[in-house]
């Protein structure tokens, strides 16, 4: 059943059974502080009484009931006194109103002490007692005794008092706590609202924070945290489905283009070879770019597979340059390595051998014929650089900076007809990101482009 309750009504009731508890344990603990409280000071009255009518007696020359005169001066009522032999336990004198079922144990009067004052609880009565030695005369026994209807009225008034009060202090309790409450979900409840108002079409909303710096702001915080990686991450599937329905509807173009005249009439073996070699070259493109675009979909720690390792980026460089060698040797260009300077790099290997192979294959595509590709490892102000050097078309000033852009092709030299996905640069980049280095790049038109890669020395010793 409670789990059916909301946590602001399991909250108001247990806050009421607490309070409930609460009450009735200092309701209990006052009662009893009261009770002890007026037992000595009732005690406390019968000890002076006693003591002062020892006094009295003492200064009298023998016992008798005259002796017992001074009780009508005390203001104290109901109150009895009477006075014992010491060996016989027989009463010598007692004012009249002394009750007949106060007894007494012989054993016990015994056992009394001269000169100290005891106190014993014996039916409805408290009575004090003590031992005296009337001038040497003989041994009395002194007592003074009251009814305890003083102590059970004061106590029935406390407890008329906190049977009158307690509800009062239990409302007010209950609607300070219901109001406390209110203003502590208030906070949480404005957030339930903005979130509803929230949706999957647009994550772009935030939550209202404040400058205050308690939990709530603190969630405030995480959720507006949240809302920013979803959004991130919705917009990455966005421009994912947005860049691959764009890029893949040209190829899916050109082979149902292919297959369908390949299909309108009889045609011979070659003609059918021609039209399935177009549709695999442009269905290895679909391939390639749904990779890339993968690639680029996945967050930094989905593209780390394996622990960070040391190893020398010479040899890294050159396991590209074998990787690249018969697309180089396709486009009839040659590669040359010049390893000024060697390291020892901790980084991600598999991720820097793709970033250096997309580096050679933009240069290999947009260099000239018989032309050659400088690779070129050296340090240099902190640095370590791998400069990858071309002589071909060359890049634009101006364009310079958008080529990191997924799907940024330059001129018509620069088109899907190269083999590319337009994707190489954004790779490249995403990759040296994660390594903590940076990029340059120097181009002239018809010339050449020299693409550097370059990061700091001290980050990896």
């Amino acid at each position: 059943m409670t789990n059916k309750l909301s946590i602001k009504k399991k909250l108001l009731i247990y806050s009421f059974l607490i309070q409930i508890i609460i009450l009735a344990i200092f309701s209990f603990s006052l009662y009893k502080a009261l009770e002890i409280s007026t037992l000595d000071k009732l005690q406390a009255t019968l000890k002076v009484i006693i003591l002062d009518v020892t006094d009295d007696l003492l200064e009298k020359k023998q016992i008798n009931n005259a002796s017992l005169d001074e009780e009508k001066e005390y203001k104290f009522e109901p109150l009895f006194i009477r006075i014992l032999d010491n060996t016989s336990h027989e009463k010598l004198i007692q004012t009249s109103n002394f009750p007949d079922n106060i007894e007494h144990n012989d054993q016990y009067l015994n056992n009394l002490e001269q000169n100290t004052v005891i106190f014993e609880k014996q039916n409805n009565y408290l009575v004090s007692r003590i031992k005296i030695n009337f001038h040497n005369e003989k041994i009395v026994i002194i007592e003074v005794a009251t009814t305890k209807e003083i102590l059970s009225s004061t106590l029935e008034n406390i407890l008329y008092i906190l049977s009158f009060i307690l509800p009062i202090v239990l409302i007010f309790s209950i609607i300070g706590g219901n109001f406390l409450i209110y203003k502590s979900f208030l906070p949480i409840e404005n957030i339930l609202s903005e979130l509803k108002q929230i949706n999957a079409n647009d994550l772009s909303a935030r939550l209202n924070s404040s400058k205050n710096e308690d939990e709530i702001n603190q969630l405030v915080n995480e959720v507006n945290s949240l809302l920013k990686r979803l959004e991130a991450s919705f917009e990455k599937i966005s421009q994912f489905s947005s860049d691959a329905s764009h890029e893949l509807k040209t190829p899916l173009t050109i082979i149902r283009g292919e297959i369908e005249i390949a299909l309108r009439k009889e045609r011979s073996i070659d003609e059918y070879k021609g039209a399935l070699n177009s549709s695999l070259n442009e269905i290895i493109i679909i391939e390639q770019t749904i990779n890339d675009l993968l690639f680029l979909a996945k967050n930094e720690k989905d593209l780390i597979i394996e622990k960070q390792e040391n190893f020398y980026f010479d040899e890294i460089v050159d396991e590209s340059i074998n990787e690249t060698k018969n697309f180089a040797k396709l486009h009839q260009i040659h590669i040359k390595l010049i390893v000024e300077d060697t390291i020892e790099f901790n980084g991600y290997s598999n991720l820097l051998k793709i970033a250096i192979k997309n580096i050679l294959k933009n240069a290999i595509q947009f260099s000239y014929k018989n032309s050659q590709v400088i690779v070129k490892n050296y340090k240099k102000d902190g640095f370590f650089n791998i400069s990858v050097q071309d002589f071909g078309i060359g890049i634009e000033k101006n364009e310079q900076i958008k080529i990191f852009e997924k799907f940024y092709r330059t001129d018509k030299s620069r088109n899907k007809n190269s083999g590319g996905t337009g994707l190489g640069m954004s790779i490249l980049k995403k990759i040296i990101d994660i390594h903590k280095g940076k990029i340059n790049i120097n181009s002239k038109e018809n010339v050449g482009t020299t693409i550097t890669i370059s990061f700091p020395i001290k980050n990896n010793f």
